[in-house]
């Protein structure tokens, strides 16, 4: 549904809040070795998450990248607009280019409902959230 780098971003995020309270720096390497993402590619992911201030890194021999408690609450929705912007929820379901409420395409009305109903979800859904469902054992999301 999303793009693979939002996909690595989302887990990325998801992998240092789970270890926020370690209060430990992760290197690239070990973030790509843990979630079995290539890491030339997560590198560049990981670098524009912190440009836009959803995580946060330190240079040098103890540097690495890490979640803040302020991580803890930004919406998936957050990280998905961080990573690639929010237009899937304003493009066709069939992918035209003139599609809208006044020229709709054949599942223009019953898409429509189900971009709302996903930007609902994903604006609700907080990273604190899924560490709380993950650590009650309610969701699976694997880390090696």
């Amino acid at each position: 549904m999303f793009s693979r780098s939002t996909e690595y971003a989302l887990r990325a995020v998801v992998f240092l809040a789970k270890n926020i309270k370690e209060d430990k720096r992760f290197a690239k390497k070990e973030i790509a070795e843990q979630l079995g993402f290539p890491e030339p590619y997560l590198a560049k992911i990981l670098q524009h998450l912190v440009r836009k201030n959803i995580i946060n890194s330190v240079k040098g021999p103890n540097g690495g990248f890490y979640a803040s408690e302020e991580t803890l609450n930004y919406s998936l929705l957050d990280i998905i607009d961080a990573n690639e912007g929010l237009s899937f929820f304003s493009q066709c379901g069939m992918g035209l280019v003139e599609c809208d409420h006044e020229k709709p395409c054949p599942i223009h009305n019953e898409y429509d409902e189900v971009r709302k109903n996903l930007y609902s979800i994903l604006s609700r859904k907080k990273i604190n959230d899924i560490i709380n469902d993950l650590d009650e054992g309610i969701a699976f999301l694997k880390f090696q």
